[in-house]
């Protein structure tokens, strides 16, 4: 029972952080008003941050799933609850960060959120495809990958990062690039569509939200979320030969 416990309290803290992020706000600005501060690039449209909605309902349905296992005899994975508990400090830990203008050590705190995903990620194989154990972590993996390259983007931007010669435009491409690699990595070697419509759904937030105003960043946003969507249907780990 103490398991279920920790899952509930864990998520109920995010959940509750994460609203007060934006109501109270945290330190007299919401999340948003800071993404806003500086002109970074790699920035989607605003509603495309509406997927914590997604992540959070998700992820509730996640744990209800459990709490129905529990009843039906299923032993809880201690991993997998540890694991948990601590994605939910650091998510919590990421917003205080943000919010109090310590943007590397945001950087920092997602890139070990985004390892604590990946090990419970990897605690369920790729038959375990279902709205109720594998996908609700794809999608949260998924977002955390792509929101690690908008912090990245807003942290070289706030450092006034020159560039080593290279446009600001041309880094969206290769950070595009980048993700793009590391979705269809995923797609082949973890069977999962789901993360790469998490990038797609991205990828395509970032051109609607700079339009005609950088034609490069939308043309390979777009371009490569029609790469993106082929993976999906085409892309197959094929089976060794023995």
């Amino acid at each position: 029972m103490i398991k279920i416990v920790l899952l509930i309290i864990s998520w109920i803290s995010t959940v509750a952080v994460s609203i007060l992020a934006s109501t109270l706000p945290i330190n007299h600005h919401t999340t948003r008003e800071i993404s806003n501060w500086l002109p970074a690039l790699f920035t989607p449209a605003s509603y495309v941050f509406l997927i914590w909605f997604a992540i959070y309902f998700l992820l509730a349905c996640w744990i209800w799933n459990i709490m129905k296992e529990y009843k039906n005899g299923v032993t809880i994975s201690w991993k997998r609850v540890i694991l948990f508990v601590f994605s939910s400090i650091l998510n919590i830990l990421w917003i205080f960060f943000w919010h109090y203008g310590l943007f590397a050590l945001s950087l920092i705190d997602m890139f070990a959120l985004i390892g604590i995903l990946f090990l419970l990620y990897m605690t369920y194989s790729t038959m375990e495809q279902s709205w109720m154990t594998r996908n609700p972590i794809s999608v949260y993996l998924g977002w955390m990958l792509v929101a690690t390259f908008i912090n990245t983007d807003y942290y070289l931007t706030f450092i006034e990062f020159s560039g080593w010669g290279i446009t600001k435009s041309l880094w969206i491409v290769i950070f595009l690039t980048v993700a793009t690699a590391i979705a269809m990595h995923i797609r082949f070697h973890y069977n999962d569509p789901v993360i790469v419509l998490v990038f797609i759904w991205s990828f395509i937030g970032i051109a609607v939200h700079h339009l005609l105003d950088e034609l490069l960043i939308t043309a390979a946003s777009m371009f490569l979320s029609c790469v993106l969507i082929v993976g999906i249907f085409f892309i197959k780990k094929m089976p060794r030969k023995l």
